[in-house]
């Protein structure tokens, strides 16, 4: 029936007035029904279809943003990731808070800075280690309904009471640990909002059963990021990574995951222990930055957009001076960022997305991997501080 208001109105059945009071009230009808179907969460569609597997399991949690809202990370699951904008923890977390203008500054820290740099140059972002022996990132799995069970049990014992022994979490079952010596694995669940992360992963049975690792923790993923048992610092293994998508999109808005080669021993917030003392190496201690420690690239946004540098390391450098990086753990050659582990994507057959972009930007070929130098992008003695623990706190 065609029920345009130009429309002739047929004369079966009533009059003209009558005819039309009754498509009034027939459309009326249908937006009632329509809102009482919205009230009730039925009828709405979907903002995806989920994969084939997961079509069957109940209907899905969603992720918190961390961003509050300020980014939709929709429902994504095994086979689709978080968009560019999403981070991990609250905007309270101390990875998601801005510096300030003119923060205060660590008394020591021209001292701290020297001995950082006196252990080498930054070292070079290198992509295109998933599945192999130079893996020491963190893959980070999104579990979901219908995932198999496992079973967490800790090997280490002379550390005391693993905090996440005998805890029963789904696991996508193509997931798999970094390849490199750390073999770590985080999984976050989408029903709980827990993120599990894993240290030494020994063994992970295909289809469910006890997973053997050597020690872990958990963290609340729309929580502060902290607490957490898997990293030196005991940071969550979500803190800090940069990801192909944020490197794409050209901003990165959290602070930087910061490995260094040794530290002093002591740790400040908001790290809850140390890691690799620079004693062990016959390194002094003294001057040696500690576990937490928060460093700045103290330089403008006009600054930075005026260096002559590629944009990708322009993104980089943004973070860098707009929240920081902190110190997470120790290990490498001298300093270094932590970016996402391929293994995320490759686990699933999916291509890895760091490979693509460093090929796009040009990044040069080294040994079957791709590699980023930051180390001429500024002159880190001149620019590089570090801030006082109090500002992170939010004491000072």
């Amino acid at each position: 029936m065609d029920v345009r208001p130009d429309a002739a109105a047929p004369r079966v059945g009533g009059s003209r007035r009558s005819v039309r009071a009754r498509l009034i009230a027939g459309v009326l009808g249908v937006w009632i029904s329509a809102l009482v179907l919205l009230a009730s969460g039925a009828g709405v569609a979907p903002t995806f279809r989920p994969p084939a597997a997961a079509q069957a399991d109940s209907r899905p949690t969603v992720i918190p943003t961390g961003s509050e809202g300020s980014c939709d990370s929709s429902l994504f699951w095994e086979s689709r990731w978080p968009p560019s904008c999403w981070r991990p923890y609250s905007s309270a977390s101390p990875f998601n808070q801005e510096l300030p203008g003119a923060p205060r500054v660590a008394p020591d820290s021209d001292r701290l800075v020297a001995q950082l740099l006196s252990f080498g140059p930054i070292d070079d972002l290198k992509v295109g280690a998933a599945d192999t022996p130079d893996d020491y990132s963190h893959p980070v799995y999104f579990s979901q309904r219908g995932d198999p069970v496992f079973t967490l049990h800790c090997y280490e014992t002379s550390w005391g009471r693993c905090p996440i022994e005998g805890h029963r979490i789904r696991i996508p079952d193509a997931a798999r640990p970094a390849a490199g010596g750390d073999a770590h694995l985080t999984v976050v669940s989408r029903v709980s909002g827990w993120e599990y992360d894993l240290y030494k992963v020994q063994s992970k049975p295909s289809g469910g059963g006890t997973l053997t690792f050597r020690w872990g923790g958990r963290t609340r993923i729309n929580g502060n990021g902290l607490g957490s048992a898997a990293t030196a610092s005991g940071f969550g293994n979500l803190a800090g990574i940069v990801r192909a998508t944020e490197l794409a999109a050209g901003h990165i808005d959290h602070a930087l995951f910061m490995i260094v080669k040794c530290d002093s021993g002591r740790w400040v917030y908001p790290a809850a222990k140390s890691g690799r003392s620079c004693s062990a190496l016959n390194l002094p201690t003294e001057g040696a930055l500690p576990m937490g420690a928060r460093l700045q690239l103290a330089m403008s946004p006009a600054e930075i957009a005026a260096l002559p540098v590629a944009g990708w390391e322009k993104t980089i450098l943004r973070a860098m001076a707009r929240y920081g990086m902190f110190v997470g753990d120790t290990g490498g050659y001298a300093w270094g960022i932590q970016l996402e582990s391929g293994s995320t994507y490759t686990s699933f057959g999916r291509l890895d997305p760091l490979v693509a972009f460093a090929r796009n930007a040009g990044w040069r070929q080294s040994g079957g991997q791709y590699v980023g130098r930051l180390r001429d992008a500024v002159d880190w003695g001149r620019y590089l501080r570090v801030i006082a623990p109090c500002v992170t706190r939010r004491t000072c």
